[in-house]
């Protein structure tokens, strides 16, 4: 978010911070609430600075700090900081809370990282009623009402299965949704007009107002009368398009396209997919088969594990699975154990197993892809970011006969050197996080390290980092290199120079591109 040079903002937000808008401010026309960070550290235990901005004018006025770091605010209707979530020293997850901006900040949830968490997703416009997302007593989300005045609870929504996501709009919870694979919505029986218009539109474009399995609707704002609404519409085989409905004329008219520039016909829809791991445990994902691939014919195919590792997946638009498909590869995505959306027994099943039960599920998964007839079993490639770039590494390790070539894209190689090199280091609570999601048995950490397993990776790599990278710092392409090297491995490095996790310039994009579609060509 850039500023304008003038002595009203220059104490609050210069033109290097980084933020989003929080709250529209709906009665306010002259201001936003912007959600603003110090410059790249957004992730890094930054505080963040809730600020009204002047639409007109650029003026600032900082409404108040988090007293949480790395986390983010919620204010209220009129743009009053009310609650903040983040971590604290010891690496718990904390939600606090304050009634009004003359009280102190309280804490509301504490609870050990992975145990479960408390997330604000509404203050009612009166203050009134707050709906929060709680898995501190549950697995998955449950979705939560409060009376402010009582403080009495009431359970509105949950899913024993599957994270779920609240649809509120004016302070009425029209449903909620979850997203086991294609997003599957619940409505509430009230009575709303605004709830009618958008099923209506929801039911034109998909057909089924329950499983979003053609096309998936997100109202991105509405006018004050509430008679239009900006609306975004996804699928998975073209670039999301904008509309302004009018829904007292029940009209749809087109608006924008997100990337015009992406010709999208032929492409090939993505599909979700799941089965049962070795272990017993229900693993889910998507596929997408390669351009023009028959029912019965195997295709060479590229696996794309997810990054994070406590991230995950979606179904959607997605212009790397189409960069493969078109190019003649069946595309295959993994919600591994360690995934988030399935319930926090789910995510931590993912703890100290980076390079354990997580790569086997991502294993087994191909090994499905190759049983359902998707995959040519001798031609599958791999290729990651962040997470996805250390199981591009680790995961032909384990398995050389499986996977025939790779692509790890600003992995972390070496595990320990998580504690001494990169931006984890410096958060207050980072090496705990490390000591929870690596675990701390020292051989294990070492047994789960690629650069200490060159020896085995014979699929010939393409290793690519950014020289600034400070989540996967350098030095992690460069251990990995030499130990290739030492091995007599057929490898390539390639840093890029001004650029760190996760290439922002088109040249480098398209660097990047091209070189993983002639590696996988020339190796599989």
């Amino acid at each position: 978010m850039r500023s304008r040079n003038s002595k009203t903002n220059k104490s609050v937000l210069d033109k290097m911070s980084a933020g989003f808008v929080e709250n529209i401010l709906e009665d306010d026309d002259r201001h936003v609430v912007i959600s603003a960070y110090p410059f790249a550290k957004s992730n890094t235990g930054s505080f963040v600075t809730s600020i009204r901005l002047n639409v007109y004018n650029g003026q600032q006025k900082k409404l108040g700090k988090s007293p949480l770091a790395g986390g983010q605010v919620l204010t209220d209707s009129k743009g009053i900081p009310r609650f903040a979530v983040g971590s604290d020293a010891d690496n718990n997850s904390v939600t606090m809370y304050r009634a009004s901006k003359k009280d102190d900040w309280q804490t509301l949830s504490k609870t050990p990282y992975g145990e479960g968490e408390v997330y604000p997703v509404n203050i009612s416009k009166d203050g009134a009623t707050i709906h929060i997302l709680d898995s501190t007593q549950t697995s998955t989300f449950q979705l939560k009402k409060i009376d402010t005045l009582t403080g009495e609870t009431e359970v509105v929504f949950h899913h024993p299965k599957f994270d779920a996501y609240p649809q509120i709009i004016d302070d009425e919870v029209l449903g909620a949704t979850t997203n086991p694979g294609y997003t599957q919505a619940y409505w509430f029986e009230i009575d709303s007009e605004l709830q009618n218009s958008i099923l209506q539109a929801i039911q034109a474009f998909n057909g089924s107002i329950e499983v979003f399995n053609q096309k998936e609707l997100t109202v991105v704002a509405l006018t004050k009368k509430r008679d239009k609404a900006i609306l975004v519409v996804r699928d998975s085989v073209s670039s999301p398009k904008y509309y302004l409905y009018d829904m007292s004329k029940n009209q749809m008219k087109y608006l924008l396209t997100m990337w015009p520039e992406i010709e999208d016909a032929g492409l090939e829809a993505e599909i979700p997919f799941n089965f049962r791991n070795s272990d017993g445990v229900r693993i889910y994902g998507y596929y997408t088969k390669a351009r023009d691939q028959q029912e019965g014919e195997a295709s060479p195919m590229i696996v794309i594990p997810h990054g994070g590792p406590h991230a995950r997946d979606t179904w959607g638009f997605d212009p790397d699975t189409h960069i493969f498909s078109q190019a003649g590869y069946a595309v295959l995505k993994i919600n591994f154990r360690g995934s988030t959306g399935y319930g926090k027994e789910f995510t931590k099943l993912g703890f100290g197993e980076w390079g354990g039960d997580t790569q086997a599920d991502i294993i087994e998964a191909t090994e499905w892809a190759i049983a359902q007839g998707i995959a040519d079993a001798n031609k599958i490639g791999i290729y990651g970011g962040s997470f996805g770039g250390y199981s591009a590494a680790m995961a032909p390790i384990l398995r050389p006969d499986l996977y025939k070539s790779s692509v790890a894209y600003i992995g972390v190689f070496d595990l320990q050197m998580l504690y001494n090199e990169g931006d984890i280091k410096g958060i207050k609570w980072g090496g705990k996080y490390l000591d929870k999601t690596l675990g701390q048995d020292s051989e294990k950490i070492r047994s789960m390290s690629p650069v200490l397993h060159a020896d085995r990776l014979d699929a010939p790599i393409i290793i690519v980092s950014g020289e600034d990278d400070q989540r996967a710092p350098v030095e992690h392409a460069y251990a990995l290199a030499d130990a290739l090297k030492k091995e007599g491995k057929d490898y390539e490095l390639i840093v890029v120079p001004k650029e760190g996790h996760g290439f922002r310039k088109p040249e480098n994009r398209f660097m990047l591109y091209k070189k993983m579609l002639e590696h996988f060509s020339s190796t599989l």
